[in-house]
């Protein structure tokens, strides 16, 4: 990972599950707490999940590949409104805004020292809820107003991962609770499967607007517990969700007014082009047509 900076496509991110994890009996509790002990010690190439450089290792491979070879990280995902000052009328306390489609281009390699070095470009392409148009303009559910929607370009440009959190190569100011601390990861096990959360709070100055922004975020992996097993892996393969909480874009020209915007999006990472919606690198040749040409590669000294 949070889309005012829309999203630094989550290069910060989350904790959730709250509902998962409340739901689970003691029975339950109990598998996982013995699957947990397996996952940590049954082989001499497991990761040992107390360790913050191993959390590093991890957190990265899911969100790339550490073989340096070039990934996308594709999702989708839909934006609704919240007016808490609105309580009596549903239709009016909350509405679904836009869609989105967002990818990741990136490339990834270890250092010397363990951390995790990256290069990334980062884009967003808004959609219509209804039937999924890719939009330029949309109207303002709240408001009626037509507004500009142009696609949006990641202000992230890369960085180096290390256990105490993200040194951030980025194109705006910008604070978070996932800089100089470890990733703190949450592993949840259902069966077979890992549930891995963090969260991060974050803020950041907005040219456009000149004001500061604050999001909260949660990112979400779900993947085959086995990775935990075998660190020799480069790529994690998992299904990514990430939600945030954040205040009123500013394209809305609702500033001042109650409430807030609930984002949330799936998607994964591919391994190839080819994998990518056709509609949607069609849209994406067609908004931002230097994106794909563009090289990604190492500022070597």
């Amino acid at each position: 990972m949070s889309i005012d900076r829309r999203k630094t496509i989550a290069l910060l991110s989350g904790l959730g599950a709250s509902a998962i994890l409340n739901g689970c009996s003691a029975q339950g509790d109990s598998n996982a707490s013995s699957q947990e002990t397996s996952a940590k010690g049954s082989s001499s190439t497991a990761y040992d999940l107390d360790d913050p450089k191993d959390q590093l290792l991890i957190f990265e491979k899911l969100q790339g590949d550490l073989s340096g070879k070039e990934t996308y990280a594709y999702s989708e995902g839909r934006v609704f409104g919240i007016r808490p000052d609105l309580p009596d009328e549903l239709d009016q306390f909350g509405k679904e805004v836009f869609r989105f489609s967002g990818c990741g281009i990136r490339i990834k390699r270890p250092l010397d020292n363990g951390n995790v070095e990256t290069k990334s470009k980062n884009w967003l392409l808004y959609q219509d809820p209804a039937n999924g148009e890719f939009l330029e303009k949309m109207k303002n559910p709240y408001t009626g107003e037509i507004v500009e929607v142009p696609p949006f370009r990641g202000g992230i440009r890369g960085g180096i991962m290390t256990p105490t959190g993200p040194e951030v190569d980025a194109s705006f100011k910008m604070e978070s609770t996932a800089f100089g601390r470890p990733l703190n990861l949450v592993f949840t096990y259902l069966g077979d499967r890992v549930h891995l959360t963090r969260h991060a709070f974050t803020k950041w100055f907005e040219k456009k607007s000149q004001t500061y922004r604050t999001e909260m975020t949660l990112d979400t992996y779900d993947f085959d517990k086995k990775y935990l097993m075998d660190r020799s892996t480069d790529h994690i393969p998992s299904a990514y969700h990430w939600t945030s909480q954040t205040s009123w874009l500013s394209i809305l020209k609702m500033a001042g007014t109650p409430g807030h915007m609930l984002w949330t999006t799936s998607g994964r990472v591919l391994m190839n082009k080819s994998d990518l919606p056709e509609a949607f690198v069609a849209a994406t040749k067609d908004k931002q047509p230097d994106i794909f040409k563009e090289p990604l590669s190492w500022d070597e000294k």
